[in-house]
C-alpha cells in the first residue's frame, strides 16, 4: 500500500522537529567553542558561569559574543572568544563575578598559537626584509629562519595577538589559532570571601566614569542593537 502525500509530510516535520531538538540539547565540544582569558576547564567553565554577560559588556574590541542556539542548549549565552580581535586587557577576567575565567595574571594566560601564513607575509614573498613581528614579540616568540624568514617558536608564544596586530600587511599574514590554548584550574571554594584575585594593576588607567558611561553605552548599542 502506497503511503500518501500527507503521512510523508508528517513523518517528515516531526524528523525535522526532532533533529532540531537534539541540535539544540547536544553540548559542543570544548574544542569548539573558545572561551575567554582565564577560562577553567570546559564542565566546571559550564557549572560556574553565569550567562550574565558582564565579560561581553566590557570587551573593548568586541571580541566576546555569547554562544547562540545552534552550539548546544547548555552553551546557550555563555562567552566565546575571537582570538583575533583579544588585546588582552583583562578585562573580562576583572568583570567576572563567579570565577569561570579565573582571576590570574596576564602571563598565566595562553590563547593560542599565532600562525604565519607564508603566501602573505612580504618576508617570506620576498618583498622586503619586514621585522616587524619579530619586534614587536614580547616574548621572543618569533624566530628569523636563515636571518629573514619569520617563524613561530611554539613553547614561548601565548596568542597575545601583538604580532598580528603588528604586521603590515592587509589582509594579515598573522592569525591566532586557538590550538594550543590553556584552561586553568577551578578556584578553590571561598565561603563567605573574595576569590583570589591576582590580575595585577591596569596597564593602562581605565577613563574618568563619565567617558566610561557614554562608550559603555555605545558598545551596547553596537552589539545588542546594531547602533553604529
Amino acid at each position: 500500500m502506497g503511503m500518501s502525500r500527507r503521512t510523508l509530510l508528517q513523518i517528515l516535520a516531526s524528523a525535522a522537529v526532532s533533529g532540531g531538538v537534539l541540535g539544540l540539547t547536544a553540548v559542543s565540544r570544548a574544542d569548539d567553542l573558545v572561551r575567554p582569558p582565564g577560562a577553567v576547564a570546559e564542565p566546571d567553565f559550564l557549572a560556574m558561569c553565569a550567562r550574565c554577560s558582564r565579560c561581553v559588556d566590557v570587551c573593548a574590541p568586541l571580541a566576546i559574543t555569547p554562544a547562540h542556539l545552534g552550539s548546544g542548549l547548555a552553551n546557550l549565552g555563555t562567552p566565546v572568544l575571537d582570538t583575533n580581535k583579544c588585546v588582552l586587557c583583562m578585562e573580562c577576567i576583572r568583570a567576572c563575578p563567579t570565577g569561570a575565567l579565573t582571576k590570574i595574571p596576564k602571563a598565566e594566560v595562553f590563547l593560542g598559537l599565532a600562525v604565519i601564513q607564508q603566501d602573505l607575509c612580504l618576508a617570506w614573498l620576498k618583498t622586503r626584509r619586514c621585522r616587524d613581528c619579530e619586534k614587536a614579540c614580547p616574548l621572543d616568540a618569533v624566530t628569523m629562519k636563515q636571518g629573514r624568514f619569520p617563524e613561530i617558536v611554539a613553547d614561548k608564544c601565548n596568542g597575545c595577538g601583538i604580532c598580528m596586530r603588528r604586521c603590515p600587511t592587509d589582509p594579515k599574514a598573522i592569525f591566532i589559532s586557538p590550538e594550543g590554548a590553556k584552561r586553568t584550574t577551578r578556584p578553590e571554594a571561598r565561603f563567605l570571601a573574595a576569590l583570589e584575585d591576582r590580575v595585577g594593576p591596569y596597564e593602562v588607567a581605565p577613563p574618568p566614569y563619565s567617558e566610561w558611561f557614554v562608550n559603555r553605552l555605545r558598545k551596547l548599542g553596537e552589539l545588542y542593537l546594531n547602533i553604529k
